[in-house]
């Protein structure tokens, strides 16, 4: 999966319109709450088989940041 497509399914999971950017903070996004959190982590499991806990999440800042989670679980 390339970054793109990722960024599109974390977009889907937000339930957002707008297309996110790397740089997007996450306390900008209106949709960024706990039921996002929860989406996220369902996300992970479904695409990449990936355990993700809702504190790894609490401590993103942005958008990058829930990239770098699924790239550095998988280079483990």
């Amino acid at each position: 999966m390339t970054q793109q497509e990722l960024l599109l399914q974390i977009q889907d999971a937000l339930q957002r319109d707008e297309a996110l950017e790397l740089s997007t903070k996450l306390n900008e996004i209106e949709e960024w709450d706990s039921l996002a959190i929860v989406s996220m982590i369902s996300l992970y499991d479904t695409l990449f088989h990936l355990s993700v806990t809702g504190n790894e999440l609490r401590n993103c800042k942005s958008v990058q940041d829930l990239v770098d989670i699924v790239k550095d679980k998988l280079s483990k």
